[in-house]
């Protein structure tokens, strides 16, 4: 046993191991000493993007909306939840490593991961398309994906997509949006980043 730690602590140690990992992390938490500051300010009021925050009761009721977004997004592309799910599980382990302190459980279960970056990676898509355009697909009074919703409520979702710990990498959106598209649009994602105020700070690099 004490052997075992000592390998354990050696390779914790390990100054390149170090930098390895560290290089990889791009979505950290807040320490608690901050957020102690102002709680309210660095945790999400209206909707729970990335691992994090997926527990938060307070945040539930945006889910329906999620899966709203990620029908019509599939339905539109014409392709199978499956095959989205195939991209990001392509980089699964580097996705996992762009998280800071990732909880044990999302650690230990890829398809639950792969499930919440394909559900919530899609919801920012139509998020960031929805300030371009809204969609013919959703109802005309539909409660976030409509003009009304653009105007009252995305404000807030986006507000929240700034939140540090409220983030999705940004390869996330990369792959699907390279799924989508078979891999012709996604030069298109960094123009709308750019020229309709969505900045790439709404997801972590």
């Amino acid at each position: 046993m004490l052997i075992d730690v000592t390998e354990e602590l050696q390779n914790k140690a390990d100054a390149s191991m170090q930098n390895i990992l560290w290089n990889k992390r791009s979505i950290y938490k807040v320490p608690a000493s901050v957020t102690a500051l102002n709680r309210a300010a660095y945790r999400p009021q209206t909707v729970s993007i990335g691992p994090y925050h997926s527990y938060d009761d307070q945040l539930k009721p945006m889910e329906e909306h999620k899966h709203r977004a990620l029908y019509y997004f599939l339905k539109r592309s014409g392709k199978s939840l499956e095959l989205f799910l195939q991209s990001l599980n392509e980089v699964v382990r580097d996705l996992k490593d762009s998280y800071d302190q990732l909880d044990k459980s999302w650690n230990d279960d890829a398809g639950k991961f792969l499930q919440l970056m394909v559900l919530d990676g899609c919801f920012m898509l139509e998020i960031m398309r929805l300030a371009i355009q809204p969609s013919n697909d959703y109802a005309a009074d539909d409660p976030v994906f409509s003009i009304h919703g653009r105007v009252y409520v995305a404000p807030f979702i986006r507000r929240d997509m700034l939140i540090v710990e409220n983030q999705l990498p940004m390869l996330v959106l990369y792959k699907l949006v390279a799924t989508e598209s078979d891999g012709e649009k996604v030069y298109i994602l960094l123009i709308e980043l750019q020229n309709h105020d969505i900045s790439c700070l709404y997801c972590s690099p």
